[in-house]
Order: C-alpha cells, then structure tokens, then sequence
C-alpha cells in the first residue's frame, strides 16, 4: 500500500542546480545579503555569491574540472561555502563535502572513494587536510586555502597562503567566463555526501542535480506559508545534508538572508537572535533541548522567530510543546535521510493537531510504504489508530541514484523498484502521519550524525591487543541520542585497559564517533556466516540493559 501526503504533487523542472538558484536572479535580489558570518563580520549579497561562484567555476574548469570529475569542500559553514559547493556544480563535477570535525585517515579515505581533485578548506583545518591530501595522492597545490585575513577570503590577496598550496583568493579573483557543460539533470551528479545508508561502513551517496533540485521544491511546498521575508541562522552543519538542503541551498533559493555559525555556540546563538532577529531556525534535538530548558534562553526576544525546525534525530514531543510555550513560535518535526536528498516528511505548518512526536506527512511528490521486515509485505492500516510497525520505504524525484561503486544488485538500501529502505521503524495512520518507533539498522545516531559500528570495530579489530570487538549505541542523557560503546575481545596474553582503546581510538575518527567506554568480554557473538549478532551484545551488558 502506497502512501502520499496531503499537498498535491509539484512539476520538478528538468534544470541543473545552478539554474534553479542563480537563473532568475534580479538587480534587487543580487544588492540584497545572502550571508552575514557574525564570527569574523563578513558579508556577501547575492550578487557577490553569484559573482564568486562564476569565478570559482570558471577557474575550475580551467584547470580540468568538469563533468564527471569531484571536488572537495572541508570548511565550516562561512559564506565562502556557497561560491565553492555552486561553483564546482557549475562545472559539472560534483561536489564531496567533508565534516570538518573529520580526522586526517577519514579525511582521506573519502578524496579516494571519491577521486576527488581539488580540496578546498582553511588555515585551521589546512594541517590535517593537507595530511589527507598527500596521503591520497593529491599535489600540495590541489590544497585551496581561504586566507583568514580579511575574514571572507573574496577580497584576499593571498598573502597569508603558503606557497605550496593554492590561494582561495586566485579563485574568486579569476575573470568570470563560464565554460559550456552540457548537463542532465537527471543524471548527472551534483553532491556525493557520505551516508552509512542502514549498515557498514559510509558510502558515497550520488544526488543528482534533480534530485537536489527536487527536494528544494518539495521542501518549499510546506514552509510556503511563512511568506518572503525570512532569514535563516545555519549552524547546522553545510557539510550535513540537512544543513546543505534546509540552510545553505534552501536560504539561496528563496532570497533569504543566513547568519552562518561555523558551531553552535549557546552565547552567540543567542546574540545572533537579538541582534539579527532571525524568523527561521533549523535545529537537531540537542539545541531543542536547549532552547527548551536553558535559563539563558530567556534572557533574549523571540518575537522575530515564526518557525522552528527539528530533525536529524527524534525529538521528543514534550520537548518541542515546551518551546512552542516558551517562546511562543511554531515548532514542527521533520524527517529525511541522505540518501533522500534528505527531506521526506514534515509536519504542516497549519497541522497543529498533530502530535510533535511524529514526523508528521509525505511532502509532495514523496511516495512512501511501511513494511513489515520479516513478511516483506505492507502493513495494514486501521481506520482508527496506528498501523503495526514496519520499516519506512520513500521513493520520488529526491531518492538518490545509488551508492558510489555499489552495483545496484548488492545495494540493500535502494531497491530495483526505485524504494529506498531507510532502517527505520515507523507505525501510520489512516490519514498517512508517521512516527518513528525504532532503529532496524546498525547505525547509531550521535549530535544528528551517523556512526556506523562496522567502522568503529574495524578501527578496533587493528589494535593489536584485540582479537574481535563489537559495538551498540547506549543511550545518552540527551533524548533520541546513543553513545557508541565497545564491547572487545582480546587476544590470548594481551593487555590493554579500556581507557587506553578509548584514547587510541578517540585520535582516529571524529569527535562525534568517540566511544564512551569499553567493556571486555569472552567473546563477540557472531553468526555462522561470521556476521556480528548485533541482538546479543546488549546482553553482553546485563548492568546497563
């Protein structure tokens, strides 16, 4: 049984992402700002963003990029994101984005899968981005560094670049003349972020540029009614799906203004609320948490904000009703995965009536199904109440092509019919409102980030004191939140405190990927086919299950 939400379904035209955003550009939209970045003081307007882009492009393609090729982007959101991510699409290459909280070994693992070309980050990162860089392969000039001198980097001269690498500033100085690349839509790769998918390690997910296109336009159905003057505060990661689609695109496309935050920091989060007097913020539950239980939070006006929008993880119904009380603003729940591009369901705006727990209705042109996983056919709804769990499958114009390397016939997240599985379990009502019940996939989810625990015990399994490990998402103090934690099985005669594979893991990945502790047993349960019996390890935890 196919589900569909209320909206009708929208025409997606067939055009490349930079035509959707930058085509219909006027004289008053380009004089108006784009990004205000309250860290440094820097400012864009559109007209400055399209500027940079063109010159970012022209240069690119100048040096060999285009269709089929990919480049880089590890930075923190700043307005210099928008002229990179737009110019390498420009081209025809597509784009990698990189966490920034991503260490040197994951760093390079991802410039390999993806073949990419050119990295483009800055001074902060420039030390283990340069390490990743010579470490797949790439010369030192394929390195492009923003220059923090001036706080933007487009007017910079450079100066504070080292030699061996290439200057942000050569860049955006370049004389635009646009090279001419035949793109289909369709087809065509325009982002390849990296997604664990509901298993294993993370994967490059191809978006295509319709797919992108697709989701901006299904997205804005719903957020219609909050009407054209908006502005946007983007702490959420533009490396992150969720940011790259709900801040940095989204904020591009309908002419709103966003003050960029490169983390979110609680003190100047909620100066940039009192001074700026932002309408629309996109938030994971850690902030809503914040936002509805923080002291401090008080201390600053909300009248300006209309919307509030929560995704990435669970948020928990009481929670988003406490804002709503607090601050007198709407809050609404979302949902999305990568590889959707990511949005697939929203609460309306006017739906009051729906309980903030869920995830609420089908944005148009979504078409989903909840699954029973072990009969493989749909659950049955009822008149009244929620369906029996099932996993949610989506399909529409946002789905993704597929995973970067993967045959389609071993791909287990996107089927042959087009339905991507996500791993979740969901329930459904008559009326088609959703809400997430649990996870059928490995992945843990940590500050709205995926942690695959195949990745994790790798990483492990190469210590030498440790013969086999697995690892379970322990829930955290923050609602809808795990922390990874190792169960390892060491080899015969070997030593090492759980403290001492804590720190050694904690230097090779992401902060956000860090264990929160180890506890060593006999054995890790596997199958007969050798895979880890994920069911059993909690029981391997009787103190903590």
């Amino acid at each position: 049984m196919e589900h569909r939400g209320p909206l009708p379904d929208i025409e997606i035209p067939p055009v490349a992402l930079y035509d959707l955003i930058f085509a219909g550009l006027t004289e008053t939209d380009a004089a108006r700002v784009a990004f205000v970045h309250p860290e440094t003081g820097a400012t864009l307007t559109f007209g400055e963003v399209k500027q940079a882009t063109d010159a970012v492009a022209t240069w690119l393609a100048a040096h060999g990029i285009g269709t089929g090729d990919a480049v880089a982007i590890d930075l923190p959101n700043c307005p210099e994101y928008a002229a990179a991510f737009h110019g390498i699409a420009r081209t025809g290459a597509a784009t990698s984005p990189v966490n920034p909280a991503a260490v040197a070994s994951e760093i390079a693992r991802q410039l390999r899968e993806t073949k990419a070309s050119f990295v483009i980050t800055n001074q902060l990162l420039l030390p283990k981005v340069a390490e990743a860089a010579a470490t797949a392969g790439l010369a030192p000039e394929a390195v492009i560094v923003l220059d923090p001198s001036t706080g933007s980097g487009i007017d910079s001269t450079g100066s504070g670049i080292d030699a061996a690498h290439t200057a942000w500033a050569e860049l955006v100085a370049t004389v635009p003349d646009l090279p001419e690349v035949s793109i289909e839509p369709a087809t065509h790769i325009a982002c390849l972020p990296f997604s664990s998918g509901t298993s294993g390690m993370p994967k490059a997910v191809m978006l295509s540029h319709r797919n992108l296109v697709a989701n901006l336009l299904q997205f804005n159905e719903v957020l219609l009614p909050l009407g054209e003057d908006n502005s946007i505060v983007a702490f959420l990661p533009y490396s992150h799906i969720y940011g790259m689609t709900t801040n940095l695109n989204y904020g591009l496309f309908r002419r709103f203004p966003q003050y960029t935050m490169s983390s979110f920091a609680p003190h100047a989060f909620l100066e940039i609320i009192a001074k700026y007097r932002p309408t629309i913020l996109f938030v994971v539950p850690p902030v809503a948490a914040f936002l509805a239980k923080h002291p401090g939070v008080t201390t600053v006006s909300w009248d300006s904000v209309r919307l509030i929008v929560s995704g990435a993880a669970p948020l928990d119904g009481p929670v988003g009703e406490a804002i709503q009380s607090r601050l007198d603003t709407r809050v609404v729940q979302g949902y999305g995965m990568t590889e959707l591009s990511p949005v697939t369901h929203v609460i309306p705006l006017d739906r009051r009536d729906i309980d903030l727990s869920t995830i609420g209705l089908a944005v148009p042109n979504v078409r989903f199904r909840v699954v029973d996983p072990e009969s493989g056919l749909d659950v049955a709804v009822p008149a009244e109440g929620q369906s029996e769990p099932g996993e949610l499958w989506c399909t529409g114009p946002n789905a993704m092509l597929g995973y970067l390397g993967v045959p389609r016939d071993v791909d287990a997240v996107l089927d042959a019919g087009g339905w991507v599985h996500t791993g979740d379990l969901v329930t459904v009502d008559a009326e088609g409102v959703v809400r997430i019940v649990d996870r059928i996939k490995e992945l843990i989810k940590r500050r709205g980030f995926q942690v695959a625990p195949a990745e994790l015990e790798a990483l492990l399994c190469s210590h030498p004191a440790v013969a086999d490990a697995g690892v379970l998402g322990l829930a955290s103090a923050i609602a809808g939140e795990q922390i990874p934690h190792g169960l390892v099985q060491l080899r015969e005669g070997a030593e090492v405190s759980g403290h001492e594979l804590t720190h050694w893991l904690a230097g090779q990945v992401a902060s956000y990927k860090r264990l929160g502790g180890v506890t060593f047993v006999e054995k890790v349960p596997r199958s007969a086919a050798g895979k880890i019996l994920r069911r059993e390890l909690p029981k391997l935890l009787p103190q903590l299950s």
